[in-house]
């Protein structure tokens, strides 16, 4: 047992935008828009699972929907290997290994 947190905040903060979105849902003008809201943050948090910008996942799709190149909704998916290469999320190793690679380029 002494592995075990003290706290269950991480677990907190893994739902919490769920119990927003719920919440928020409740005050929707119309059925229809409470199935939107629905749509939309589970949209965002699966991008966010799968470490993906959600901006950006959210405009490729509405971008590539639009021009309808791939009629395969299969294309448009969070894990899909296009979709994981456009939009991936900025991370703070990202930053680092940037500016490591500056750093090399000043030295040489």
């Amino acid at each position: 047992i002494g592995g075990m947190p003290l706290s269950n905040n991480e677990v907190e903060q893994c739902i919490r935008p769920t119990t927003l979105g719920r919440k928020n849902s409740l005050f929707s003008k119309s059925y229809e828009g409470a199935q939107a809201n629905a749509v939309y943050y589970t949209l965002v948090q699966t991008a966010k699972l799968n470490n993906l910008d959600a901006y950006k996942y959210l405009k490729y799709v509405f971008e590539q929907l639009e021009l309808r190149k791939n009629p395969d909704v299969d294309a448009y998916l969070p894990w899909s290997d296009e979709v994981q290469a456009k939009c991936k999320a900025h991370s703070p190793a990202d930053d680092d290994m940037q500016l490591e690679n500056k750093e090399a380029m000043v030295k040489s």
